[in-house]
């Protein structure tokens, strides 16, 4: 980033940058911006892609390529908003894709005044780029003494951004400058005045520089210089003729002139033909092609800020008729206006609409505030809707401080009834506050609502998602329920369906279900036209649902279908939280290689969409998956990042389950104290939230440590509230590390009898599911409570079955449990030819022709344990193929 005043040199450097970048690298992407530009949407990024827009957008998917193509008005957009993230998206797929072809250098001059939609984009493309070789190059204007003022470069991380300070020139330098260019050789004492007056700024030495050599001051009178370099540019352009000065006036005004448009808004080629020549001969702008630019960005400002209000109107109102993009003829008609003016601030209104659809709420919200600027006085609820539109623009643009403050300075002006429950509900979706007053201000809005059936169930839906996220699941319910009864009243389909799934999903985590409502829910959404998102889906919900009960095989093809749906309509945010459910699914039952898989496109796709409530359920995610698998440093880390996010975003739900994954950590380093401090709070806490869904590692694990501390007292009553959850769940996976647990307390308490019933039980209920790694530990407790039982063949037998699981999924801290508690049985171990009873299982299966997919179907193990129980066997029975499997498992059997 080359900074420094103006006229100092840093565009000259920047050209020549460009100039090194194109004879060097595969691709340079350069922009001039300009200040009248910065209130367009996606002026930069139209300029950047121009040459390579051809390149870019077949490698594309269809919702990213539709969304730039929108953008970059390549198409026509319809009424439906994009999300600036698919643009943001876009961009990063194009710089990725040119990079296919060798380093790619982005190249901005005047970065300060790219506009904003444009430099979002490129701030989200930028931090994205991870290892793909994509340089900046940007030149920024600060006053002297001042830190160079750019949002893009604050942006990004601090590390990767390299400023250079563009300083004045020596008197060596003015002096090479000064012949270079004008052909004039100043004496020493001219050349240190130039440098005095200049403080050795090159662009003003080249204004002053042929007075300071001509100039013959009246005898003991001082050389007469201007003070300021506008009043020196404001000089050279007072020298033109008036006409000229006109034309380039309306140059100045507009954003990216060209000669066409200049000679549309003046009625007349040769005119304005015979003004660009003067302009061009006194060195003030030059034409290429059809494109005309200002020499210097500083002579388009002074032609612009000196001209007296009534000629800059005039300049707009001609512009205004001479443009073709709506966005810019609103803009105009607004800088034109001399009063406030309800057609103009309508015109703005349709050019919202349009900047909105191009995916740029930056520009929609500036829009909104001009509209409302011009909205006369007497139209008092039209300058209220209009600030609540640039309020709601700038939240979906990503400045919620500024939609709050908005709000709140609108809040006390706002009619009671509707419109007010309207101000009070944008509030609440900035979440500029802690969740309570955030529910606070949605449920005043609702007193505000009034018969109104829409707008309450709309507030409801939200406030029903808020309290879910403070974990208070039974007032999420309430409001839901709430939601569906307006709803109902309103008999609209999509908000039916909407807040059905809102009811379902909290219905599944207070064990209240509606029997018939979650299927009506699904049948309504097949039936619309229109997709929902994750959290408000049936669909989706129903296969949530199908997870709690264990049953992944019919939640995953669900999940797939919908996540493809998401990506083909360009719904990022959905599919991210489709993947986090397809890898708790994958990780569930043991296909733990394709849920790192999907852990890492969650991780990648939390990055690019800079969601840090999503952030947090990746980081979960990420440290769940690293503490099974053993690596400890890794899964600690993440998990506590989520932690700290939960806290920030007051997102006590999956705050809860990372201090899950934290007690686990503790509990596999066999730490049971550390592990009990964090595990020990979660249970209680679920139950005084109204949590009564079982499937929740919180519980089990728990459990466990209490026992292992001897807190048998309080082992028993979690294991007593957890039992009686997983009975009316009907979930295999509650019921069994249910069971497991009431085992181990059993076995605790001396009651050997009670445990093994108790652990039988827990076996049989994975029968039902596939889950290797909880099958795992309840064998590891298997084998432990016939181990002090003195069953020392059956304790080996669970043992070794644990053993073979742990280590086909990876978990090598359980596997190392398994194997120190295999140490602690004394006597003879069993002859090599001695089959463990899962071994012998796979083995009957594979002898009578089933294949290893069918033989883990109907074992609900992985593919990969079915392999690794073969290997075992074929060693044992000293056998080389699937041939002699039976005959040898017949005499092997014979012999037990």
């Amino acid at each position: 980033m080359l900074s420094g005043e103006p006229g100092i040199g840093k565009t000259v450097l920047w050209q020549r940058g460009v100039e090194r970048g194109r004879g060097r690298l595969a691709q340079v992407l350069s922009h001039r911006a300009a200040e009248a530009e910065v209130g367009l949407s996606f002026a930069g990024l139209s300029d950047l892609l121009t040459g390579v827009i051809g390149t870019v957008l077949p490698s594309l998917s269809a919702p990213r390529r539709r969304a730039l193509e929108v953008a970059l008005l390549l198409a026509d957009p319809n009424t439906e908003a994009h999300d600036p993230r698919a643009i943001g998206l876009a961009l990063v797929d194009s710089l990725r894709t040119l990079c296919h072809l060798g380093p790619v250098l982005v190249a901005v001059d005047d970065l300060q005044w790219l506009d904003r939609s444009s430099a979002r984009a490129l701030e989200f493309a930028l931090r994205r780029m991870g290892d793909e070789r994509v340089g900046l190059l940007a030149t920024v204007r600060s006053a002297p003494g001042e830190v160079a003022r750019a949002d893009l470069p604050r942006q990004l991380p601090e590390e990767l951004v390299q400023e250079l300070a563009v300083g004045p020139l020596s008197l060596g330098g003015l002096f090479q400058l000064v012949r270079d260019r004008l052909r004039v050789e100043l004496s020493r004492p001219q050349l240190v005045r130039l440098r005095e007056i200049t403080g050795g700024n090159p662009f003003f030495a080249l204004e002053l520089a042929p007075e300071l050599a001509t100039a013959r001051p009246a005898p003991g009178r001082p050389l007469a210089i201007p003070t300021t370099l506008r009043q020196l540019l404001g000089q050279r352009l007072a020298r033109l003729p008036d006409n000229t000065r006109e034309v380039i006036l309306t140059a100045a005004a507009l954003a990216r002139p060209t000669v066409a448009v200049l000679a549309a808004a003046h009625d007349d080629d040769r005119p304005v033909t015979s003004a660009l020549e003067r302009a061009m001969g006194a060195a003030v702008l030059d034409v290429d092609g059809e494109r005309v630019r200002f020499l210097h960005p500083l002579l388009a400002s002074v032609c612009y800020e000196e001209a007296p209000p009534w000629r800059r109107r005039a300049a707009h109102r001609r512009l205004a008729g001479a443009v073709g993009d709506d966005e810019e003829r609103a803009r105009h008609l607004a800088l034109a206006a001399e009063r406030p003016d309800a057609e103009v601030a309508a015109a703005l209104d349709a050019a919202v609409v349009t900047a909105s659809a191009r995916g740029a709420p930056a520009a929609a919200a500036e829009l909104s505030e001009l509209a409302h600027e011009l909205t006369p006085a007497d139209r008092s609820d039209e300058q209220r809707r209009r600030l609540v539109a640039a309020a709601e623009a700038h939240r979906l643009a990503g400045d919620r401080e500024q939609a709050a403050a908005i709000l709140n300075r609108l809040l006390p002006d706002v009619p009671p009834g509707t419109e007010r429950a309207d101000v009070l509900f944008a509030l609440a979706r900035t979440r500029r506050a802690d969740l309570p007053t955030i529910a606070g201000r949605c449920e005043e809005a609702l007193r505000e609502t009034g018969d109104d059936h829409a707008r309450a169930a709309e507030i409801l839906v939200f406030l029903s998602w808020t309290r879910l996220l403070e974990g208070r699941v039974r007032d999420a319910l309430a409001h839901a329920r709430d939601a569906l009864q307006h709803a109902e009243q309103l008999g609209e389909q999509k908000l039916l369906a909407r807040a059905i799934a809102r009811v379902a999903m909290a219905e599944t985590w207070t064990l209240e279900v509606t029997p018939g409502l979650l299927e009506r829910g699904v049948h309504l959404e097949e039936e619309l036209e229109a997709s929902l998102e994750f959290h408000e889906s049936p669909t989706v919900t129903m296969a949530r649902r199908l997870m709690c009960l264990s049953a992944f095989d019919r939640a995953r093809p669900i999940l797939e279908a919908a996540g493809a749906e998401a990506q083909a309509r360009g719904d990022e945010g959905t599919r991210g939280h489709v993947l986090f459910h397809l890898f708790q699914v994958e990780w569930f039952t043991g296909q733990w290689a394709t849920a790192a898989t999907h852990v890492g496109a969650v991780i990648e796709l939390a990055d690019q969409l800079g969601d840090e409530q999503f952030r947090c359920i990746a980081r979960y995610a990420q440290a769940l998956l690293d503490a099974h698998r053993g690596d400890i440093p890794k899964a600690r880390a993440a998990a506590q990042e989520a932690v700290e996010i939960s806290e920030a975003i007051s997102d006590a739900l999956f705050g809860l389950q990372s201090r899950t994954v934290l007690g686990f950590i503790e509990l596999s380093v066999g730490d049971p104290e550390a592990a009990d401090r964090h595990l020990r709070p979660l249970p209680p806490w679920l139950v005084s939230r109204g949590w009564e869904e079982p499937t929740d590692f919180a519980w089990t694990n728990a459990i466990e440590v209490l026992l292992g501390i001897g807190k048998l007292d309080v082992a028993r009553a979690y294991i007593e509230q957890y039992e009686d959850r997983a009975k009316r769940s009907t979930s295999p996976w509650a019921l069994a590390t249910a069971a497991r647990g009431r085992g181990l307390l059993a076995a605790a308490e001396g009651d050997l009898a009670g445990a093994h019933a108790a652990l039988d039980r827990a076996l049989a209920e994975h029968e039902r599911m596939r889950c290797p790694f909880e099958l795992g530990r309840t064998l590891l407790a298997v084998g432990t409570v016939r181990r002090r039982a003195r069953q020392k063949r059956a304790a080996r037998d669970a043992l070794e079955q644990g053993l073979v699981l742990f280590e086909a999924l990876g978990a090598s801290l359980w596997a190392q449990r398994v194997r120190d508690e295999l140490q602690r049985i004394s006597g003879r171990r069993p002859g090599s030819d001695e089959l463990t009873t899962m071994e012998r299982r796979v083995a009957s299966l594979a002898a009578q022709g089933l294949a290893n997919k069918e033989i883990a179907s109907a074992l609900y193990i992985s593919v990969h344990t079915v392999e690794a129980h073969l290997t075992r066997t074929y060693r044992k029975l000293g056998i080389r193929s699937r041939a002699a499997l039976a005959g040898r498992l017949s005499a092997s059997n014979a012999r037990t």
